[in-house]
């Protein structure tokens, strides 16, 4: 079912189970009409709404949203995601019998940093992520085995992997973010670094939170950072930053369980305190962490719980300006949009997708949200600024 929207696939959904529009609305607490509405892609559900459906439809939250894997997506950009699919089952014992020479273990942390600062800042960074990164995790696993499991090699493979969760997440595996997660922690334990090791479980409490596990995801979170509080003392920023990021994992499960009011407080108080000892414009360890991005956590805990005009207040303090990263902007501006939308602002709607645009175009070859959005936009259009929406819509490829 490629492509389909969130609304058509749980009205597939509904009929396979064999379940009317009165007992699925029923049993999660909405209205009919407002399920006929999500169905019809005139509505977006919330993510609390949207889990509900999950468990009353039996099947996992990312089933509504996740696209099915295909090397040929219909587009401008093809990310060939077979290919990185190949790669992370690639093993040594049934390799090609004469491999391409293996880079140095200097030239291979040179393409990951490369792959890094295109994935964070490159408006086409899916085309220039994942035209390098299957052959990148193939040779860094043979690295490992070349060069004897040093440090080295093994601190490599534990940040390319962690780079590589966001990367499959975003074009819709989600099932392998949480293999790449694993394999980052037990290359970062490998090399014995409690900083590498907080950075893996940081990745690894996001997985686990993707797949429909926060409980889980907390746990790790809450005593990865209890893990960290000894160095915090004498911590540098890059401390910090660990240390705030996990909180942040922590924050996001917790609503996930159902305790919003423990996910505010970790955002008000030891997340906010650690942002402002690391400040603005860092990214270490690929956790963009900073007072900003605690901001946008709590835009994110607002808009879940369904306090729709707080989370626009809090929204209209956010400077995205100060994020060193395309993918944390825009994520923020859907958010943003999904939120005007439950106001049924269609115009906020459509102004926060074109900012999103400007900064990252391809998002909107691959992101599921973005286009989803767009569609119900087709539809709810007043005719003042219809045609806009159409040209809009034709320019990323829906209209075909």
């Amino acid at each position: 079912m490629p492509d389909m929207p969130t609304g058509q696939l749980i009205r597939l959904y509904r009929i396979d189970r064999k379940k009317s529009t009165t007992s699925v609305a029923t049993h999660v607490g909405i209205t009919v009409r407002y399920l006929e509405m999500i169905e019809a892609s005139t509505k977006t559900p919330s993510l609390p709404v949207l889990r509900k459906l999950a468990k009353v439809l039996g099947v996992r939250t990312s089933a509504l949203v996740g696209e099915a894997p295909s090397e040929d997506h219909e587009g401008p950009v093809n990310p060939r995601l077979t290919a990185v699919e190949r790669a992370l089952f690639t093993y040594r014992s049934v390799a090609l019998a004469d491999p391409a020479q293996l880079p140095t273990l200097d030239e291979l942390g040179e393409q990951i940093r490369a792959v890094e600062q295109a994935w964070f800042t490159s408006p086409s960074k899916y085309s220039d992520a994942l035209r390098v990164l299957p052959d990148l995790i193939v040779n860094s696993e043979r690295a490992v085995h070349e060069y004897e499991r040093s440090v080295q090699a093994c601190r490599q493979l534990s940040e390319l992997y962690r780079l590589a969760r966001p990367i499959l997440k975003t074009l819709g595996r989600v099932d392998l973010g949480s293999l790449v997660s694993d394999r980052a922690m037990r290359y970062a334990e490998e090399a014995e670094d409690p900083l590498l090791i907080a950075a893996a479980s940081w990745s690894l409490g996001h997985a686990m939170v993707s797949d429909d596990m926060p409980g889980a995801a907390l746990d790790l979170a809450m005593k990865a950072s209890e893990a960290l509080e000894p160095f915090l003392p004498d911590g540098t920023p890059e401390h910090f930053s660990l240390y705030g990021g996990l909180l942040l994992v922590g924050a996001i499960a917790s609503l996930r369980t159902g305790d919003p009011w423990r996910a505010r407080e970790l955002l008000r108080g030891p997340a906010r305190e650690a942002a402002l000892q690391v400040g603005e414009g860092h990214n270490y360890h690929l956790m963009v962490f900073g007072p900003t991005n605690v901001g946008i956590h709590m835009v994110s805990v607002e808009h879940e719980q369904g306090e729709i005009s707080e989370a626009l207040r809090l929204a209209d303090e956010v400077d995205i300006s100060l994020i060193p990263s395309l993918g944390r902007k825009t994520s923020h501006l859907y958010q943003v949009a999904r939120a005007y939308e439950c106001k049924n602002n269609d115009t906020a709607v459509f102004v926060h997708l074109k900012m999103a645009e400007r900064i990252c175009p391809q998002d909107f070859q691959h992101k599921r949200e973005a286009r989803s959005m767009v569609i119900t936009l087709l539809k709810r259009a007043k005719p003042s600024y219809a045609s806009e929406v159409r040209e809009f819509a034709g320019r990323i490829g829906l209209l075909d």
